[in-house]
């Protein structure tokens, strides 16, 4: 065990002083961790689980079986009687040593390098037991063969068409035929095919519970990342599951997202969960995260963030409402009426008179949503906004009011003296969200209220005490699986950038509080 021994200034978080967590570099000793498995009276003699050896020799019985059948890799085996055995070893790299980006890219940082080192995979081996002709009883096994250390990460089980996800003329997942190395920053598959919906087998389980288990379309999601090794991929969820309960959600889900963690600026890989984390309780929709490890065709395809896809319509599951009867405003205009949709009149207006009555916006907004959203984007210093990343919705009954959502939080948490009332107002990109944000910051009637928040926010969801605790509960989820990740996709001293990274935003937790509420004193001033 390392011991880790914080600075921190307040007594209050003394219990936070020393932290245990497991080494990212030492292997753990022969070990099992459960996985789930299907109810059933068959015997193993490997139970479903996680386990650092490397081949299992397998052994089913049912007792007065009259023959058994085993199902694994789309292979059959039947037996005479009532057991059957197999072994099963851990797979060979494959599919990951496919290319999956481009090797040398011009300007974008995140090129493919081949994984090393060895890694684990995924193995479902199906039994079934027969009494002359009808099937008794059935299991569905799960092993993880080859894993360096213990982790409470849930796995992904996905299962894929190879051709329709890495063929050089029609796979959406690689460079492929389409990639132009004179235009790599818009050409490839990952961007020819990134619309088309493929149909994917998906399986979500942990320790003891299955949250997901089908058959579900899926395509490439994001703007930039596809550019990355590791994509996103979306899946639409056409029937009842239970991921809205590893979510902790309350309501239905229709979509899914496995973020690569790429979108975390490779190194930062869990900031934008640790953020929404950290504001789930405010005034404001956020995407929820939950920290998976993907098996892609059975192979280790590293940490992904699980999230849902928030939307116009997780909004409607989220306020059981009717979609037709809510109406949503955003900076990419998917809201149909150029950028930002309903509302972009009223920002047309305030971009053509930045004296505009303060009272004839913010009667077009949900004010506590407002103010929370500028806080968090501020405090956390999210660079990529508000050109980008800015997403509103409300009721289409008339007199309602705008609610802010909160998305993409990858591009935060620099240095804690970094001034944003500065960085936000000098916003130049052609989108109108810097128009009302700089609008916002400079009316007096919000200066006000937006202090008065920030005040309680920096005692309670922005304390150091509360950021800490939060960030504490990521590193160690993250600390025993992160070597494998920077192996599976062997980035340019990756593992080193994510120590220097976990150090910022350690520093970021104990110190942001100070400058934050310097630098708004000074702008308001």
């Amino acid at each position: 065990m390392k011991v880790y021994i914080s600075c921190l200034k307040n007594y209050k978080y003394l219990f936070l002083l020393i932290l245990y967590s497991c080494s990212i570099e030492q292997k753990d000793k022969d070990f099992f961790n459960p996985l789930y498995s299907n109810s059933s009276k068959i015997n193993s003699s490997y139970k479903s689980g996680t386990y650092s050896k490397d081949s299992l020799r397998l052994s089913y019985s049912f007792y007065n079986a009259k023959s058994m059948l085993l199902v694994y890799n789309k292979d059959s085996l039947i037996a005479e009687g009532d057991s059957i055995d197999i072994t099963i070893r851990n797979l060979e790299k494959r599919l990951s040593k496919i290319p999956t980006a481009c090797k040398n890219y011009k300007e974008y940082a995140n090129n493919w390098n081949a994984p090393i080192n060895e890694l684990s995979s995924f193995h479902q081996v199906k039994i079934y037991a027969f009494n002359e002709n009808d099937i008794v009883d059935s299991l569905e096994a799960n092993y993880v063969l080859g894993v360096i250390n213990k982790d409470n990460f849930p796995i992904v089980n996905l299962n894929i068409d190879e051709k329709l996800f890495f063929s050089s003329d029609s796979g959406c997942y690689v460079p492929g035929d389409s990639f132009d190395e004179n235009n790599d920053q818009n050409t490839g598959n990952y961007y020819l095919f990134k619309q088309r919906k493929q149909i994917a087998s998906i399986q979500i389980i942990d320790n003891n519970k299955q949250y997901l288990n089908g058959e579900f379309l899926c395509r490439i999601h994001g703007y930039i990342t596809p550019l990355a090794p590791q994509k996103s991929l979306r899946f639409y969820l056409k029937k009842d599951t239970k991921i809205n309960k590893l979510l902790k959600l309350n309501h239905e889900v229709d979509k899914i997202i496995l973020r690569s963690s790429y979108s975390g600026w490779g190194s930062e890989i869990f900031l934008d969960g640790w953020i929404a984390d950290v504001c789930r309780n405010l005034n404001i929709d956020v995407m929820t995260y939950k920290g998976v490890k993907v098996y892609l065709n059975g192979e280790y395809w590293g940490i992904h963030g699980l999230r849902e896809r928030l939307d116009l319509k997780a909004i409607a599951n989220k306020y059981k409402l009717k979609k037709k009867k809510i109406i949503d405003a955003d900076d990419k205009g998917f809201s149909k009426t150029e950028g930002y949709g309903d509302l972009n009149t009223l920002l047309l207006k305030i971009k053509a008179n930045p004296n505009y009555s303060y009272e004839s916006v913010i009667q077009h907004f949900n004010q506590a949503s407002l103010v929370d959203w500028l806080a968090i984007e501020l405090f956390f210093q999210n660079t990529d906004w508000p050109c980008n990343n800015t997403f509103y919705w409300k009721k289409t009954n008339q007199n309602k009011k705008w609610n802010c959502v909160l998305i993409d939080m990858d591009a935060c948490v620099g240095k804690p003296k970094t001034n944003m009332f500065d960085f936000a107002v000098k916003d130049r990109s052609p989108s109108l969200g810097g128009v009302l944000i700089t609008y916002l910051l400079k009316q007096k009637e919000f200066q006000v209220v937006f202090k008065e928040r920030v005040e309680y926010l920096l005692q309670n969801d922005f304390s150091t005490e509360r950021l800490m605790q939060k960030f504490i509960y990521y590193e160690n989820l993250f600390n025993p699986a992160i070597k494998e990740h920077y192996d599976r996709w062997n980035s340019i001293d990756g593992l080193d950038k994510y120590k220097k990274a976990l150090k910022r935003i350690k520093g970021f937790c104990e110190n942001r509080q100070y400058y934050f509420k310097q630098n708004m004193n000074e702008f308001f001033e």
